[in-house]
């Protein structure tokens, strides 16, 4: 507790604040304190946190002087005096493998939090704790998809987007579809969700014109503004039925179908473990594996199983095995031009 006394009356380097004396540090905690220790224990509670990282030590004269780092404020000079090292390995986790998903409110509040924690983790004395500073580096997160450069979002514009979403305002955004690059009218939106499909961020909103949800990507919006109007959030809507019942990330979904595949060299035994649906029968049938279930025919669909080359054979429904056939023929001819 004595710790965290101390984090709030201290100056802060990240305001450019001046250094106070060990002396003035103790009379401080006098006004706020009941029962304020001697000076002497003061100063080693203010070397520990040095040595923490947490404070800063500088001298004026022949007296030391401190002030905390930048960053250890506001929530971090609470948590500063007792973050424990598996606390600091969870902050320092969270930061490393959350990028757009966290609103930039809270990622804001955070940031000091997230500071304090890599400096508890620098601040190794022994073997366990050095365990916990290589532990980050020990752990890595790789997409299972071809990797594309995603386009960078504004951060100004996250931030608005991020706000409205939060406080349930209306929001004023200028969107640059493929179609119109150059559009510079603006629209007025209600912000329904995030979402993050393969690193683009998409934002989920209604106008006054349509009654269905549509999709914005992040990136082509130019210019955002949270409005002062409030708006009523439908209660109706759920971001989780949005995306994983309706589907809507699957990019033009056509409704439900039976879909039987069969699979050469291995190709879909991941599917035994990782079904393709709810209803999902499999069975071995020589060297090939069939499977077949429910989904939902969409154009996602339509990647997935063209990324799977001559190893999958589609059985049904009839009219999608009939266009896949339809593509491999028009390969065909695309490909043997070249041959000789």
């Amino acid at each position: 507790m004595l710790d965290r006394e101390i984090m709030q009356i201290l100056p802060d380097a990240g305001k450019d604040e001046v250094p106070i004396t060990t002396s003035e540090v103790h009379q401080k905690l006098a006004r706020c304190v009941t029962e304020v220790p001697v000076v002497k224990t003061v100063q080693r509670r203010l070397e520990r946190l040095v040595l923490a990282k947490l404070v800063e030590q500088t001298n004026r004269g022949n007296a030391h002087a401190w002030r905390k780092v930048a960053g250890a404020s506001g929530l971090a000079a609470r948590a500063s005096g007792y973050l424990t090292h598996d606390e600091a390995l969870a902050l320092q986790t969270l930061r490393r493998f959350s990028s757009r998903q966290i609103p930039a409110l809270v990622a804001k509040t955070l940031s000091p939090l997230f500071d304090v924690a890599d400096k508890r983790l620098e601040a190794a004395n022994n073997d366990t704790e050095r365990r916990y500073r290589k532990w980050i580096h020990k752990v890595e997160v790789e997409s299972g998809g071809f990797a594309l450069k995603c386009p960078a979002v504004d951060a100004a514009v996250f931030e608005a987007v991020s706000q409205a979403l939060f406080y349930e305002q209306q929001l004023k955004i200028v969107y640059q579809p493929r179609s119109k690059t150059d559009n510079t009218e603006p629209k007025i939106v209600h912000p329904l969700g995030l979402v993050e499909v393969g690193g683009l961020v998409y934002l989920v909103a209604l106008t006054s014109r349509h009654p269905n949800p549509a999709m914005y990507r992040l990136d082509r919006v130019v210019g955002a503004v949270m409005l002062p109007e409030p708006f009523s959030y439908p209660h109706d809507f759920t971001l989780s039925t949005y995306v994983r019942q309706q589907r809507q990330f699957d990019f033009m979904v056509e409704g439900e179908i039976h879909l039987k595949l069969r699979f050469a060299n291995s190709a879909g035994d991941h599917l035994l473990e990782a079904p393709m649906s709810d209803d999902q029968r499999s069975r071995r049938d020589g060297d090939y594996l069939e499977v077949q279930g429910t989904v939902l025919l969409s154009q996602r669909l339509r990647w997935w199983l063209r990324a799977f080359g001559p190893n999958v054979e589609v059985l049904a429904p009839a009219s999608l095995r009939g266009e896949l056939a339809r593509e491999a023929r028009a390969l065909a001819v695309l490909y043997g031009q070249g041959v000789g």
